[in-house]
């Protein structure tokens, strides 16, 4: 019997909060992006995403380490033995501080010759080498904490993860607005406050993550070498994901760096930002899925685990949908709103990335699945596959066609048309499921209503006189949002019409009950 609770209504509560938590970090870092153009150069501004793009390659040094520990401390805690749990927390903790100890030497090396590898102008060359020390340091800093963090994963804690995020999220905004507003606008006070807050966060919640399972310790007696072998065996092919992935993700910043103006690189981080919240979103949304799918693999229940992975990528193509379309149709109003006409083409950039994403979206918790079944090593080697596509189509169109930034985004929605049908072939081998079966109940009901509701919004937006204020926008978005909102109940799965006609029926009973201290 699995000690992994299994239970809509908790991974449904653990999503929510996931999200609640991603939505309020979007909000603020909305107002921060439009507050920094206004009053920054093209030339600062640019340091952002250049040096975010840098750092999101700093965690494949150590996936090989880190890949596996979740996987397998949730294994061994699944099937009720502590012992197993504290043998990997005591055999990864020292090769982990050892591993922190040469990153933060190669990383702060970096940072002193970063100039020498990026464009940088030289008047910002200080600035870099600062901010790209302080992110170095914090990545180094989690490396050895992070077999004490699986607490909060294993025991399906996410609202309390998510309500000490909330709370180091507000710590930092506190920090952030001292700073800009007391002391200088500059991108510098960004990176500063966000480590600070992450640092205040590690202490908290590892503290807190060993108190839900005792097990994570560190004992000498415990230390086990092979399990090492195995775990660094699964976190090489983690590694080999995960450095695709990485590729696909940062390597555009770097790119338009190095073949394109700080205004194509400005545009294309301003027009991307949606199309990453909405992937952030949906790891919010799927992460607290892990331990409860993972459960369903090492316990031999992968009926249920094959109908999750339908029934979770049809939702999660309608809740992207609903927020892609809307803003795709409006995507010319809201940058000039937004940023102003100088980054005009990001309302390109916009919908070319919108797009793009509902090809893994049809295969949302492939990551997740394969992770379960223990098959990373098929899914590293379809995303270097699907990954080295895109770097080559940006290259080409950015490089070779000089399109700037609307010609990285046309990349990446080349690349995943070709490449991404290479993982929805995965999954289907992985889970031996019918690919009608699997485009039937997923992708049909998944993608249809975006179809009918897109070009619907399109014919209304060429009818109506264009918003030309932030009110005017807001109401022009919300009319999308009704429409795409009517067309997806009236095309939605049967499963789900049940469910919703099932929560209509709850809130009517709810409202006919007589209150109390009246007489029914």
């Amino acid at each position: 019997m699995s000690r992994i609770e299994i239970s809509k209504k908790l991974v449904l509560i653990n999503s929510a909060s996931s999200l609640a938590t991603r939505m309020l970090s979007l909000s603020v870092l909305v107002w921060l992006q439009q507050y920094l153009l206004k009053r920054i150069s093209p030339e600062e501004y640019s340091l952002l995403p250049l040096l975010y793009s840098v750092m999101a390659f700093a965690p494949l040094i150590t996936t090989v380490l880190t890949g596996g520990l979740g996987r397998f401390i949730t294994v061994a805690y699944a099937r009720d033995d502590d012992e197993e749990v504290t043998r990997i927390v005591s055999t990864m903790f020292p090769i982990l501080c050892v591993a922190g100890v040469l990153f933060l030497a190669g990383g702060w090396t970096f940072a002193w010759y970063i100039d020498r590898v990026l464009t940088i102008a030289p008047e910002r060359v200080w600035d870099a080498r600062i901010m790209m020390a302080i992110l170095m340091f914090s990545a180094a800093v989690r490396l050895p904490l992070a077999p004490f963090g699986a607490g909060f994963f294993v025991r399906q804690k996410f609202v309390l993860e998510n309500l000490i995020q909330v709370g180091t999220e507000l710590f930092r905004l506190t920090l952030l607005f001292t700073l800009l507003f007391g002391v200088s606008t500059r991108v510098l006070w960004i990176i500063t406050a966000s480590t600070v807050a992450e640092l205040v966060n590690l202490t908290i919640t590892r503290s807190i993550s060993m108190r839900l399972v005792p097990a994570l310790r560190f004992r000498i007696k415990a230390i086990h070498w092979p399990i090492a072998k195995e775990i660094t065996s699964f976190g090489g092919w983690s590694f080999v994901a995960q450095a695709a992935d990485t590729v696909r993700s940062s390597a555009d910043a770097i790119i338009l760096n190095k073949f394109a103006t700080p205004i194509d690189l400005g545009a294309f981080h301003i027009g991307s930002l949606p199309a990453r919240h909405a992937q952030g979103a949906s790891m919010a949304i799927r992460g607290p899925m892990a331990p409860a799918l993972t459960s369903f693999y090492s316990t031999g229940r992968t009926d249920r685990l094959a109908h999750a992975y339908i029934r979770i990528g049809r939702l999660n193509l309608l809740f992207y949908l609903g927020i892609a379309v809307p803003l795709s149709v409006f995507s010319p109003e809201i940058i000039k709103l937004y940023a102003g006409d100088r980054y005009a083409m990001a309302a390109v950039v916009m919908p070319l990335l919108l797009t793009s994403l509902v090809f893994p979206y049809m295969c949302t918790l492939l990551p997740v699945v394969a992770s379960a079944m223990n098959s990373m090593k098929m899914w590293g080697l379809v995303l270097v596959t699907v990954n080295g596509l895109n770097l080559a189509t940006t290259l080409f169109f950015v490089w070779g066609l000089g399109l700037g930034a609307v010609g990285s985004a046309l990349g990446t929605l080349v690349a995943g048309a070709v490449g991404y049908p290479i993982a929805w072939a995965m999954a289907l081998r992985l889970l031996r499921m019918p690919a009608s079966k699997w485009f039937r109940e997923c992708v049909l009901p998944g993608v249809l209503p975006g179809l009918v509701a897109g070009l619907v919004c399109f014919a209304a937006r060429s009818a109506m006189t264009l918003p030309t204020t932030w009110i005017a926008l807001g109401v022009a978005l919300l009319i999308c949002c009704a429409i795409y909102a009517t067309v997806a109940i009236v095309c939605c799965h049967y499963e789900d019409r049940a469910v919703v006609q099932s929560a209509v029926r709850r809130l009517v009973h709810v409202s006919r009950r007589p209150r109390v201290g009246t007489v029914p």
